[in-house]
């Protein structure tokens, strides 16, 4: 039992399931295109023509008869042991067990697999990583727990958003909000907070330098479309954050508050 003797429609079948995978779970555009062209090359098929941005994965070849096939991406997420995962797959295909059908049993359930973080674990994660920026900051115990409980309830507010489907940008700036509003209120508790060194700690968790360093990486592999759209939507993402973090804080000047 083994992958040999696919035909090319098969080959690119599978070949798409890989891509998207990969997409999916967060890894650069010339990752992508180029496990995807090892893979149909591997199976005698050299004249595949791959092209792959952020949203959109198109494989298919010159021919005029010829077999194409384009998957549009609209959710994704960081996982990078599926990608470790789908490497392996891709450089061990000389000696994988299994034939075309379980295979292709195998990659869609891999596609269907859940984030591997909770929900509960993430926001802890956040708020813990929150309170140790903070600390770095200089901020002093007060300023430690206020981070903690600012970055754990803005995690929280951006996961509970996620039912209902808004855009990256209102999610995140509905997050600053929330990191600008709960940060106020702890230095209304706790007149030892520092309002500067809470804010900074809980923002840090939401920064895009995962979309930043996949946007450089795109550049330096030559992919110019990718990269200017990774770093775009990293850039978008951080502006939406500020946005919604100086409205909350503007809106409390306007109605006379000190901050």
């Amino acid at each position: 039992m083994s992958l040999k003797g696919m035909n090319r429609q098969e080959t690119l079948d599978m070949a798409m399931l890989v891509g998207k995978i990969l997409l999916k779970s967060g890894a650069e555009t010339s990752r992508v295109e180029d496990t995807i062209t090892r893979f149909c090359a591997h199976f005698d098929f050299n004249g595949a023509n791959v092209f792959v941005t952020p949203t959109i994965i198109i494989i298919g070849d010159e021919r005029p008869d010829g077999y194409s096939c384009i998957c549009r991406m609209r959710n994704r997420t960081t996982n990078l042991r599926l990608i470790s995962e789908i490497n392996d797959f891709t450089y061990n295909l000389q000696s994988w067990p299994l034939d075309y059908q379980q295979t292709m049993a195998y990659l869609q359930s891999k596609l269907a697999e859940r984030p591997p973080y909770r929900t509960a674990l993430l926001c802890l994660a956040s708020g813990l990583g929150s309170a140790g920026f903070s600390g770095m900051l200089g901020g002093n115990v007060h300023d430690f727990v206020a981070a903690f409980i600012t970055g754990f309830l803005a995690m929280q507010l951006l996961k509970a958003l996620r039912g209902y489907r808004p855009s990256a940008f209102w999610e995140n700036a509905l997050a600053g909000a929330a990191i600008g509003f709960v940060a106020i209120i702890c230095c209304l508790v706790s007149p030892q907070c520092t309002l500067e060194k809470i804010i900074v700690g809980a923002v840090m968790p939401f920064v895009p330098g995962l979309a930043y360093t996949n946007g450089l990486r795109d550049y330096i592999a030559g992919d110019l479309i990718s990269g200017n759209s990774r770093i775009a939507e990293a850039l978008l993402f951080a502006v939406s954050i500020a946005v919604g973090l100086a409205f909350v804080l503007q809106l409390w000047l306007k109605w006379g508050w000190q901050l």
